[in-house]
């Protein structure tokens, strides 16, 4: 699941906290994890453009347009808030495959969370799962937090093994609206501990 940036600035300045992150560029297996480039707007236009996609996230436009895409990297490279926000590539080609992040919103979430969306092209090869992980590793290397939230519609089966692959724990539902359906969709919300993230790296 992402949560896009959109919903995340609607809290107002002080009642948002973000992680504060350096954003490193990060090597995960296949994939290169760096920022949102202007570069990038086409791709992510012609990727988030899907209903497939969009009915799965709270708050991804449909239709998705190149001046969302734009709009979307402009506000990751001048938010004041610092929050963590990666384009997903391949690191062979290059190529855009989809976004994943860490955020932190206080004021609507009581945990730390990662969100993510990959293209339909580019699923079942175990992408997000490789993003996800490399958030979760990123987040309790560089944080002293213990906790950290993802969460998924009930209904999207391969995000919540996405989620469990990370050491995601079942941890109670809650509901949003989606944009997209113009209805509220029942969420899954999962919590990875820094004891299962340890227990996994070790092993």
């Amino acid at each position: 699941m992402v949560i896009e940036r959109e919903e995340i600035l609607e809290a107002s300045g002080d009642e948002l906290r973000a992680l504060r992150l350096d954003c490193p560029v990060i090597e995960a297996g296949e994939l290169l994890l760096r920022p949102p480039h202007i570069e990038d707007a086409a791709d992510i236009a012609g990727l988030a453009n899907n209903y497939e996609v969009a009915r799965m996230l709270s708050s991804m436009p449909h239709p998705y347009f190149l001046a969302d895409a734009r709009d979307f990297i402009d506000m990751t490279r001048k938010s004041q808030f610092d929050e963590c926000v990666y384009a997903i590539t391949l690191a062979k080609t290059g190529e855009f495959i989809g976004v994943c992040g860490l955020h932190e919103n206080a004021a609507r979430f009581e945990l730390p969370f990662i969100g993510y969306w990959v293209g339909e092209p580019y699923w079942g090869h175990g992408y997000a799962t490789k993003a996800a992980r490399a958030m979760t590793d990123l987040f309790f290397k560089v944080t002293d937090r213990d906790e950290l939230m993802v969460s998924c519609r009930t209904d999207n089966h391969g995000s919540r093994a996405v989620i469990r692959k990370c050491g995601g724990v079942f941890w109670k539902f809650s509901q949003a609206y989606n944009k997209t359906l113009g209805e509220t969709q029942s969420l899954e919300n999962y919590r990875i501990s820094r004891e299962t993230w340890m227990e996994r790296a070790a092993a």
